[in-house]
């Protein structure tokens, strides 16, 4: 299983490009307030609704990078800070070191999770990124995929803490999955649709407009595609100026915008990797 989250983890960066995102301060210790708020903005931008990132920070580190002796926040499996990000692919110093890196990670983590569950695990009606519900099995994903976190074997999964939490802490209500459309044991592995609750949320991601300038954000360049999940054209370099001519598009998972770079070259690309720039 190790083996496979890799894999995804691996193929996520081919798709949209190398991680990278700024440096904080080393050593600062934020107050949990500023951790919130850190956390927040960096799901908005990377379209994970923030109620979702902040919940699964919550739950991990209770929004804690150092513990209470100035050390790096670690568990026993070695999983580091606000996120609890292993350092498989990351920069172990800057995880255990720097707020934001570390934030920045936890949600390149979860988009990987995301992916994995678009493709391989049960798709929940449309699966916008921006509805609180159809995150259930990237949560699931996020904390591992094992039977524990199954409902019809333990009532105390991962992905109802989290919704917990959100309903606790936030206010915000998520309506889980019907349990009779999860396998009685084990972790669902199939691609079957399944319809999305009766009630559903809206989360807080950014959404870009026509005519909106934006920059490459997070990281050391994001892929230049011919459509939606199309064939790769080109590679866009960090601070770039692009315009939005079109989107956003839904597809498999992902919100794609068509933009025109300062050279006058046109294309598509993830919207998870953009900001807006004055």
């Amino acid at each position: 299983m190790r083996r496979k989250i890799i894999s995804v983890l691996l193929l996520l960066m081919i798709v949209v490009g190398a991680f990278s995102t700024a440096y904080c301060e080393v050593g600062k210790k934020l107050s949990k307030k500023e951790t919130e708020k850190l956390v927040e903005e960096v799901a908005k931008k990377r379209g994970i609704p923030s109620v979702i990132l902040k919940s699964i920070a919550k739950i991990e580190s209770s929004f804690r990078q150092f513990n209470d002796k100035g050390a790096p926040y670690t568990s026993r499996s070695g999983n580091i800070g606000i996120m609890q990000v292993h350092s498989r692919g990351y920069d172990a110093n800057k995880l255990k070191n720097d707020p934001i890196y570390n934030i920045e990670a936890g949600a390149d983590v979860l988009l990987a999770k995301w992916r994995y569950a678009n493709d391989r695990m049960p798709q929940i009606g449309d699966m916008d990124p921006n509805v609180l519900e159809n995150w259930y099995f990237a949560l699931w994903a996020y904390n591992g995929l094992l039977e524990r976190n199954n409902p019809n074997v333990n009532s105390n999964t991962y992905q109802n803490k989290i919704y917990s939490v959100a309903k606790k802490q936030y206010g915000q209500k998520i309506v889980p999955v019907n349990r009779g459309s999860i396998p009685s044991r084990g972790v669902p592995k199939n691609k079957t649709k399944i319809n999305p609750p009766k009630e559903t949320h809206k989360g807080d991601i950014i959404i870009y407009s026509k005519d909106d300038k934006v920059i490459p954000d997070g990281k050391k360049y994001i892929v230049f595609l011919s459509s939606p999940y199309g064939k790769e054209i080109g590679k866009i370099k960090e601070n770039t100026e692009m315009t939005i001519l079109e989107g956003p598009n839904l597809k498999r998972g992902f919100y794609f915008y068509k933009v025109k770079t300062s050279d006058n070259k046109t294309g598509w690309v993830f919207g998870n990797w953009i900001k807006k720039f004055e």
